[in-house]
C-alpha cells in the first residue's frame, strides 16, 4: 500500500505552516478563507500526552488547510497556508 505524499512547509514561505512535532491534529481552530492576524491559535498537536499550540506566524488569510482534527502528521508536513 503506497502512501500519498505529503507536501513538506518550505521555511522560506512564512505563510506556510509546518508541524513542529511528529503527532496528532488534536483540534484545528481555522478553515479555508478565515481571515487571521498574526498570532492567531491555528491548531494544537499532541504528542506523547503533550499539547503543541501552533500560532500564526504572519497575518493574512487561509487559502489551504491540509490537516483534520485525529489526522496523524510528521514533522515539518505542510498543515496549513495563509497569504
Amino acid at each position: 500500500m503506497k502512501q500519498r505524499a505529503v507536501p513538506k512547509a518550505d521555511p522560506n514561505q512564512p505563510g506556510q505552516i509546518g508541524a513542529p512535532i511528529p503527532g496528532v491534529a488534536s483540534t484545528v481552530a481555522v478553515q479555508m478563507n478565515q481571515v487571521i492576524q498574526k498570532g492567531d491559535q491555528l491548531l494544537v498537536m499532541e504528542a506523547m500526552k503533550m499539547q503543541s499550540t501552533v500560532y500564526a506566524p504572519v497575518g493574512g488569510r487561509v487559502t489551504q488547510v491540509l490537516v483534520q482534527p485525529g489526522q496523524h502528521v510528521e514533522a515539518k508536513d505542510l498543515l496549513i497556508e495563509i497569504e
